[in-house]
């Protein structure tokens, strides 16, 4: 037996068992009687037994027959069930997506497009890794996560990146700090002033950029986390530097905004994905969103 089944086989076979006809099961089918009756006998053959005896008004089962039926449904049954639950992920009513994003980025516009996505998506959880930013690709190679939203980051691993936006980076003071009267703060001004360096690597990415120019400041005090650094700019101890997505936490603090310049400081936000591997649809839809959150009036600070 070479066991060479089709599925049309089997589903002629529950059609007819169910309704006790060739010609009900063709209707049912869609197909002529001929054609039906060739499907079950290409079944019989393959099966190596008679599956049904054929009296004037009616067709039964034969012992073999009833023995096939319960797995003959079952597969068909099964069969329904994947094909609804891949449906279900493709249309995005159901299904889980795992997130990496730094501190900053998750509390902020990162927490903004997962509200959006919820609202559209409700059947996708979606389980958020609030990640240093340096462990970003190292979870999405993994496998952790599926996508890592965050700053670039240098890497020679193998990792499937796209820019997700190019934000600025503002001072952040009390609003009763004299750098605030200022319509706009240069890195000069910032002379004298206690610096506090808002993530431990920070410095490392101004010192290209501002140590050529004599600009670059000293800090005062170096954190883990752009929370602690606000938290230190509203007890009064210095001033901070945060992107453009961090305007609602400085806000939460009782800060203000100022822009930044000669020069102004920039850098790449980027999506991190696993080379060679598809994003689920859930994911393509998240990476959408967020896209046009990004994009909208108001998310970049003129």
């Amino acid at each position: 037996m070479n066991k060479n089944l089709s599925l049309r086989q089997l589903r002629a076979c529950v059609a007819v068992a169910e309704l006790g006809s060739f010609t009900a099961a063709a209707a049912r089918m869609h197909l002529t009687q001929s054609a039906l009756s060739v499907l079950v006998r290409e079944l019989e053959r393959e099966i190596g037994a008679r599956l049904f005896d054929r009296h004037t008004r009616r067709v039964v089962l034969t012992e073999a027959g009833q023995e096939l039926l319960p797995y003959a449904t079952r597969v068909l049954a099964e069969l329904e069930q994947g094909a609804a639950a891949v449906a279900a992920l493709r249309d995005k009513s159901r299904g889980r997506l795992r997130l990496a994003m730094p501190q900053l980025m998750a509390s902020t516009l990162g927490a903004r497009a997962i509200a959006a996505f919820h609202h559209q998506h409700p059947g996708v959880a979606i389980e958020l890794h609030d990640t240093p930013t340096d462990q970003l690709v190292a979870q999405v190679l993994s496998g952790e996560v599926e996508l890592a939203i965050g700053v670039e980051v240098p890497s020679s691993a193998d990792i499937q990146r796209r820019v997700l936006l190019r934000d600025r980076h503002w001072l952040v003071c009390p609003a009763k700090h004299p750098l605030a009267a200022g319509a706009r703060v240069r890195w000069a001004d910032l002379s004298g002033v206690p610096f506090i360096s808002p993530t431990r690597d920070f410095m490392r990415w101004l010192e290209p950029l501002l140590a050529p120019r004599g600009l670059l400041p000293v800090p005062a005090h170096t954190v883990a986390y752009v929370s602690t650094a606000l938290g230190l700019v509203a007890a009064g101890l210095g001033v901070t530097v945060v992107p453009t997505y961090g305007d609602p936490l400085a806000k939460a603090w009782g800060l203000v905004l100022c822009p930044l310049v000669a020069p102004v400081f920039e850098r790449d936000v980027q999506i991190y994905s696993a080379p060679g591997r598809s994003l689920t649809p859930a994911a393509v839809a998240f990476v959408e969103g967020l896209t046009q959150l990004a994009a909208k009036p108001g998310t970049d600070r003129a």
